[in-house]
């Protein structure tokens, strides 16, 4: 059978294309009808990175529907609805067997597959597949960055009472504000650049304390020493300079990769003397997505406050440079396969 799937390559360049799937799946596999596609930032990192010169499909935040299942997939039918996990466990090595399901990436994933998400159609390892329900396709489509955000906010550890602080006010850093206050602290600042203004708007919508910032968190004096929790979702460039932030013994967590060179240095002997710590969060696997899932349809993730936009995939060029060159207005561009070619707004 034949999809109609998006390409990407540097620089900032998108094209649809017709490309050919098999007309049933592999037995551990699904064919699935794309319904919704979020655009996640590592989309936009490919676009920018020189070194990605070749076209290929993407697109990991992905809702949709099964329309044929292989053999052995016997988790979901015919009709149902599903969440991706863009990486799963394989539930069988030593790894896995220990508990530490979260340290395993053994299981098949989607990446390799000639579509993606930002098709009509596309295939997937029946593992990586999640059903849903109660959600719109494109509330659903962001299980994916909730859980990456999820996880972060529980490698933090965040305690009740505790002060946090989220630097970089994207979808995730968003919905960590919110997740942070579910998780009991008492107060949660959010901080951006000055462009980011609708974006704090919903930071503050959320319940953070919103501050504009510019500069340098190293000259953003009033908040040294302010916070136990630094939550970092910007490039990791900004980490030395978000160490300034955390009171004594405190905690910065960041999720994300570096803006070309990702080496940073700070002072070992200030880190050391004020007892911080330092935690990578990573989620891959893509776990947590039954958690997240009713967090999106509770409202706690308000899913009318993060989708700013929702636009048809003959506009994935427009969806890429939205998301680029808008950031004073646009907080979350959801792909709608399906859709009937008109721009919209949320």
């Amino acid at each position: 059978m034949k999809t109609q799937t998006a390409l990407l390559r540097y620089p900032w360049e998108t094209r649809l294309t017709t490309v050919d799937l098999p007309n049933d799946p592999l037995p551990d596999h699904a064919l699935i009808r794309v319904e919704a596609c979020g655009i996640c930032g590592t989309d936009l990192s490919t676009a920018a990175d020189v070194n990605s010169s070749s076209w290929h499909p993407f697109g990991h935040e992905v809702a949709g529907i099964v329309e044929k299942v292989g053999a052995n997939v016997t988790a979901v039918r015919l009709g149902t609805k599903v969440v991706l996990e863009s990486s799963s466990f394989c539930g069988t090595c030593s790894v896995c067997r220990n508990g530490r399901v979260d340290l395993c990436n053994k299981a098949p994933n989607f990446w390799q597959q000639p579509a993606m998400g930002f098709s009509t159609y596309m295939m997937a390892p029946g593992c990586c597949l999640v059903p849903y329900d109660g959600l719109t396709p494109e509330a659903a489509c962001l299980a994916e960055p909730a859980g990456v955000a999820y996880d972060m906010v529980k490698t933090a550890g965040i305690a009740l009472g505790e002060t946090v602080a989220v630097v970089g006010p994207g979808p995730i850093g968003l919905m960590a504000v919110a997740l942070a206050l579910r998780s009991g602290a008492s107060e949660v600042w959010c901080i951006g650049r000055g462009h980011s203004a609708q974006r704090l708007k919903v930071a503050a919508a959320m319940g953070a304390r919103v501050y504009p910032w510019d500069k340098s968190l190293g000259e953003a004096e009033d908040l040294h020493r302010k916070f136990n929790h630094v939550l970092l979702t910007a490039p990791v460039q900004h980490l030395p300079e978000c160490l300034n932030l955390l009171s004594y013994g405190g905690e910065l967590t960041y999720v994300g990769i570096g803006v070309g060179d990702g080496h940073v240095s700070f002072d070992a002997n200030d880190f050391h003397f004020r007892k911080l710590q330092l935690r990578a969060s990573f989620a891959s696997p893509a776990i947590y997505y039954p958690h997240v899932l009713k967090l999106l349809a509770g409202k706690a993730l308000d899913v009318n406050l993060l989708v700013s936009h929702r636009l048809a995939l003959k506009h994935i060029d427009q969806a890429m440079h939205l998301c680029r060159d808008k950031k004073d207005t646009v907080v979350k561009v959801v792909v709608l396969p399906g859709a009937d070619g008109s721009m919209g707004l949320a």
